[in-house]
C-alpha cells in the first residue's frame, strides 16, 4: 500500500499550517545539518523537497545561491513568501519532482534534504539523483526521523491519535525506511556515496497549553491534515475532543519539553 505522504496532496493542504506551526521546530535540525557540511559562501547549494524554506533561507545567509525545489506548488508559493519577507535573493524555488531532477550533473557544491526525501516512494533513485548533480567530492546531508520509540513527542502524539482512531496500529520501526540506520547507510551506499556518517539529533518543544499544543500539532502536520480533509466535520471534531481529552489528561503539570530524535546522514560523491 502506497504512502498518502508521498503524494503531492497532503503537503500542499498542510502547506500554510506547516510554516507557522512547524517550520520553527524543524529549523534546529536544519541548522545542524548546515554545521555538519560547513558550505563556503561562493557555493551554490541543492535543497531537495524545501518545503517552506526551513532550510533553503537561514543557509542563503552562508552560501552563493540555493535552489531550493519541492513537488507541492502550495509549499513553493509559501517558500516564495518566506523569502519575500526575508529580503532574501539569492534563493530560486521551483516546482520539482526530487526523482527526476531537472539540472545538470556535477552541478551543486553541496545538497541537502531535511525530512522530505524520506517520503519518496523510491528513495534510492531520489539519492541517485542528488549524487548525479552533486560534484565529486561534494557532500549531502539527509534527514530522517528515529523510531518513534527514540521520541517522547511522537510517542505523545500517536497516543492521542490512536485514542480517537483504536484501529490505528502501535507504530512500529520500519527496517526499510530511514528509521533504520543500516537501511539508511545501503541505500546512500548503493546510490554511490563514500564517508557516510549517521548522527542522531534531538529537539525539544515546550508546551505550556494543552490546547494550543493539539492545534498546533493538527495544524503543522501532513497526516492529521490529511486525515481532517478525509472526514465529515463533525466526526474530525468528536476526534479532535477525544485527542484533546487525552493530550489534556497526560499534561497536568506544565510546562513541560518533549523532544523528537532523527538521524542526519553526511555522505561524501567520492573525486
Amino acid at each position: 500500500m502506497s504512502n498518502p505522504l508521498s503524494s503531492v496532496e497532503p503537503w500542499s493542504l498542510v502547506a500554510e499550517g506547516y510554516t507557522k506551526s512547524t517550520k520553527q521546530f524543524l529549523e534546529a535540525y536544519s541548522l545542524k545539518a548546515m554545521d555538519l557540511l560547513g558550505l563556503k559562501s561562493d557555493e551554490i547549494v541543492l535543497d531537495v523537497a524545501a518545503g517552506p524554506g526551513t532550510l533553503a533561507i537561514p543557509l542563503s545567509k552562508s552560501v552563493k545561491e540555493v535552489y531550493a525545489i519541492d513537488f507541492s506548488p502550495a509549499m513553493i508559493d509559501e517558500l516564495k513568501k518566506g523569502t519575500k519577507e526575508a529580503n532574501v535573493q539569492n534563493v530560486f524555488p521551483l516546482v520539482m519532482d526530487g526523482q527526476k531532477l531537472e539540472f545538470p550533473q556535477d552541478h551543486f557544491d553541496g545538497a541537502f534534504s531535511m525530512f522530505g526525501l524520506m517520503f519518496f516512494p523510491d528513495k534510492l533513485q531520489g539519492l541517485k539523483e542528488i549524487y548525479r548533480v552533486l560534484k565529486p567530492g561534494k557532500k549531502v546531508a539527509v534527514s530522517g526521523w528515529a523510531p518513534v520509540a527514540n521520541s517522547p513527542l511522537m510517542q505523545f502524539l500517536f497516543g492521542a491519535l490512536r485514542k480517537a482512531n483504536p484501529e490505528i496500529p502501535e507504530p512500529q520501526t520500519n527496517v526499510s525506511s530511514f528509521e533504520n540506520p543500516e537501511f539508511f547507510r545501503e541505500q546512500l551506499t548503493e546510490a554511490g556515496f563514500q564517508e557516510i556518517d549517521i548522527l542522531p539529533f534531538s529537539n525539544s518543544i515546550e508546551i505550556t497549553d494543552a490546547e494550543t499544543f493539539l492545534d498546533s500539532m493538527i495544524e503543522g502536520g501532513a497526516p492529521l491534515q490529511w486525515m481532517k480533509s478525509k472526514m465529515k466535520e463533525s466526526v474530525w471534531n468528536e476526534k479532535r475532543r477525544i485527542m484533546l481529552e487525552h493530550v489534556q489528561s497526560q499534561l497536568k503539570q506544565l510546562p513541560i519539553s518533549l523532544s523528537s530524535e532523527a538521524y542526519i546522514a553526511v555522505a561524501k560523491k567520492p573525486n
